[in-house]
């Protein structure tokens, strides 16, 4: 897939304050699918006028062409659009009326593409040719994302994974697992950058050397939270961080509901691994299966109130129970049309490994409980849980208490 920028000859261009000659440079056109634009950003200007999402700015462009065109339009021609009343006609008309005269629209674009330029971001537009297959074909994709790092055709087998910002140890490593296999069988893992299970489906990707997509509900300069900054970088460098929101866009509340339609948009299936009944997890939930998406979750302790979200999925019949990434992974198969590699075999273990390994499960267990029922002393029984430990046959968590490894 190829990885671009567009870069325009632009003339006799002005961003004075007497912004009507603004819209009187000449741009060479640029062919898309479906008509000819004469900007791309056109699909970013007519997204900051009022009242206007993706099937709207959609419906103005494909009958229009052009923002400079819709700047010469009367009430009567913009009611004849799809899904424009009246009411909404005379907005826009009042609003492309006060952008000849200010041209604030015009210096929000150019400003974005300045950016996008100097900070090495993708701006695609709709009907790019790299904009994404699967993201297309949902009922209200965005017009256009900004996008740090590099959309591929590997990405069209990719796999949501969501959960809780603040998951259980179980959770963290049920997510871990999933993730690992995922990328090990070259899946790329979708998920929203957010604290808790988003982090760790991101970073346990990255570890596997696999591909992941962060989707933010902020604008891809305004990373947030402002702990994951590092994260997101790493993230450009294996996959991209995406928004079809501006570059500096705050993370508002209401952006992130509309920030789970891409994240499920991206994907083949989506994977809840630990939510409450009310966390925005759910909500992915829901609009993966609005999108005809395959819906997984991750059964858990009935105890356990971060649970509590894919129970009800599973009760109420809405997803299917995930009880290994192999089940997910031989579903996604046939939808991707092409083959995945096939996992590694769990490693050997010795005798004295798989003893010890008799008394561990995904539950911690603290090593003096360990030395007791393995019969062992605690300096003998340190020394082969760390050896196993560098094998990646258990992991070890603070206060000295021990796990099985995803491998096993």
């Amino acid at each position: 897939m190829r990885s671009k920028q567009y870069s325009f000859l632009v003339r006799n261009f002005s961003l004075a304050s007497d912004a009507t000659s603004a819209y009187n440079c000449e741009i060479i056109g640029t062919h898309f699918t479906g008509h000819v634009m004469n900007d791309p950003f056109d699909y970013f200007r007519v997204s900051l006028l009022p009242s206007i999402g993706p099937f709207r700015g959609r419906a103005l462009l494909s009958r229009f062409h052009s923002f400079s065109e819709l700047l010469r339009l009367s009430e009567a021609e913009l009611r004849a659009v799809d899904g424009i009343n009246t009411r909404l006609a005379t907005r826009l008309q009042q609003a492309l009326s006060a952008e000849k005269r200010s041209g604030d629209i015009e210096r929000a674009t150019e400003s974005s593409r300045v950016l996008c330029e100097r900070h090495e971001i993708l701006f695609l537009p709709f009907p790019d040719p790299d904009y994404p297959a699967l993201l297309r074909g949902i009922y209200d994709p965005p017009l256009f994302l900004f996008c740090r790092g590099k959309i591929e055709d590997a990405d069209l087998r990719s796999i949501a994974v969501v959960g809780t910002r603040n998951p259980s140890d179980y959770g963290r490593q049920v997510t871990e697992h999933f993730c690992t296999q995922f990328s090990a069988a070259g899946v790329t893992v979708v998920s929203g950058l957010a604290m808790g299970i988003d982090t760790v489906a991101h970073r346990s990707t990255l570890r596997a050397g696999g591909r992941t997509i962060a989707v933010l509900g902020s604008g891809v300069l305004n990373i947030y939270p402002g702990v994951n900054r590092g994260l997101s970088d790493t993230i450009v460098e294996h996959g991209c961080v995406l928004s079809e929101l501006p570059l500096k866009a705050k993370p508002d509340a209401t952006n992130f509901p509309r920030r789970n339609r891409i994240i499920s948009g991206l994907s083949r299936c989506l994977l809840v691994t630990e939510s409450d009944v009310r966390g925005g997890a759910m909500i992915s939930a829901h609009i993966a299966l609005d999108q005809n998406r395959d819906l997984y979750a991750v059964p858990g302790s009935v105890f356990n109130p971060r649970s509590a979200g894919p129970h009800r999925l599973l009760r109420d019949s809405m997803g299917q129970i995930a009880v290994s990434p192999e089940q997910i992974l031989e579903e996604v198969r046939p939808l991707s049309g092409t083959s995945l590699p096939t996992l590694q075999p769990p490693p050997q273990l010795t005798l004295e490994e798989e003893h010890i390994m008799q008394y561990l499960s995904n539950d911690p267990r603290h090593i003096d409980d360990l030395a007791f029922e393995c019969e062992e002393t605690l300096p003998s029984l340190l020394v082969k849980l760390l050896q196993m430990e560098l094998n990646g046959i258990v992991r070890q968590l603070p206060g000295k208490y021990f796990i099985r490894s995803n491998h096993c």
